[in-house]
Order: structure tokens, then sequence, then C-alpha cells
């Protein structure tokens, strides 16, 4: 199973959502959480061209929630992540986001269909 990491995305000091990360190689199969994480469950935007973002939900419209702590890597085995090109992360829930007390940079794990150069 070829993998390419994802440098990011950032979450800003003060800030519950990050940039934009290009997930668009593969299906994300593990998100890396630093130690410097303000602990918060994550939840999730996603956009098909990187320009436009919406909140992330299931089928039965539940908003996609994914429980973490600081310094671990969440392996995630979920049809969304076939589904995502483009993807931000927020710390806590849409109605409940939770400030970053750090600048915090992300590693997402994308699997690819042929192996890395």
């Amino acid at each position: 199973m070829p993998l390419i990491v994802v440098d990011g995305p950032t979450i800003q000091q003060g800030e519950s959502l990050s940039d934009s990360a290009d997930c668009s190689g593969g299906d994300i199969v593990r998100i890396t959480i630093p130690q410097e994480f303000t602990d918060a469950n994550l939840t999730f935007q996603a956009s098909s061209d990187g320009n436009m973002f919406n909140d992330l939900y299931d089928k039965d419209e539940n908003e996609i929630t994914v429980p973490v702590k600081a310094d671990t890597t969440v392996v995630l085995d979920a049809v969304w992540t076939r589904a995502v090109a483009f993807l931000k992360i927020r710390s806590g829930t849409r109605a409940h986001p939770v400030e970053q007390a750090n600048t915090t940079r992300l590693g997402i794990a994308v699997k690819t269909e042929t192996p890395a150069p």
C-alpha cells in the first residue's frame, strides 16, 4: 500500500479551522496529531476543487467527528475518506469550535494506487 504524506494542513494559533490540504492523490488513511494540539474532537470541511468548502456530514445528517488526543495518530477506515479531494480540519465541532493555543501542523497519510516516486 503506497502512502503519500501530505504535510499539513495547519491550524493557526487562536483559530479552529485549518487551511486546505490536497488529498486528491488517493484515499485518506490516517491523520497525525502533533504534541501541541489543544485537545478536541476533529470535524471537517471538504471540497472537490479546493475553492468552495462545506462542512462534512454523513448520509444520516451527522457531522463527521473523529475523537483524537495530542501526540497521536488516528487510523481512518471510513467511506467518507474516499470521497474527499481537498480537506480542512476543524478542532471541535461546527457548533462548538475549539481554538488552538498554538499553531498546529497536522499530517495526513493518503493511500495511492501507484507507488510513490
